[in-house]
């Protein structure tokens, strides 16, 4: 169980942006400045992938001054590790969002979507197709779409694990390459040494006498 890839950045679609503020300008046309977070589902296939389906949990507690307590714990050898976090109630679904908020907010513990953080927030696009709805607080109502995220915030496109098993073959074909010309070299140096040079003359003596005695020519 690898937990530094808790920390891994989300896919798009796993990322949720909500509207921090909002307002009008003198030409009448809407503005907003939005925050992302990742999505409660993307942070449990995050935990099933990383540690194991039966190697997590989750439990909730009721906040002291309202609201509720999440706690997310890991199984580490034989032992389950849980770090706390909470959040209000929220005013949609409240109960629901309660409990959402504050896995996210544990999630966040254990360094899930905690890059998020580094992200100021930054205008949503405001157009008349927006996939988001939203309105200021006099009402106007506005459509606007999620700004795109630096490339620091993306997971790495490549496959994983693609870029080492090429390195990896990489090298592999380097050293045997490297042992071929080393041993072609060794070769080449023992063959044209002194010693290498007597004893195939030697050799050649030796057979001679060899081919005489046989042909009983001495």
């Amino acid at each position: 169980m690898d937990l530094t890839k808790l920390k891994d950045p989300f896919k798009e679609h796993d990322i949720e942006w909500r509207v921090q503020s909002s307002g009008s300008g003198q030409d009448g046309k809407c503005w907003c400045m939005v925050l992302c977070y990742v999505t409660n589902r993307a942070i449990m296939d995050r935990l099933d992938e990383v540690c194991g389906i039966a190697n997590w949990k989750n439990e909730f507690k009721q906040a002291p001054d309202g609201g509720v307590l999440c706690g997310i714990s890991i199984k580490c050898l034989d032992e389950w590790v849980t770090k706390w976090d909470g959040a209000e109630n929220t005013n949609v679904e409240s109960v629901k969002g309660g409990l959402s908020s504050a896995m996210k907010r544990a999630g966040v513990q254990w360094n899930i979507g905690r890059y998020l953080y580094k992200l100021d927030a930054t205008f949503g696009i405001v157009v008349d197709n927006g996939s988001h709805f939203s309105k200021t607080k006099d009402g106007k109502k506005f459509k606007w779409n999620p700004p795109a995220l630096p490339k620091w915030a993306l997971p790495d496109p490549r496959p994983k694990g693609i870029f080492e098993e090429k390195m990896q073959t990489l090298d592999l074909i380097t050293t045997i390459k490297g042992l071929t010309v080393f041993r072609e070299s060794l070769i080449n140096f023992i063959w044209d040494s002194e010693e290498s040079k007597n004893l195939r003359e030697h050799i050649k003596e030796k057979q001679k006498l060899l081919t005489e005695e046989k042909n009983g020519t001495c």
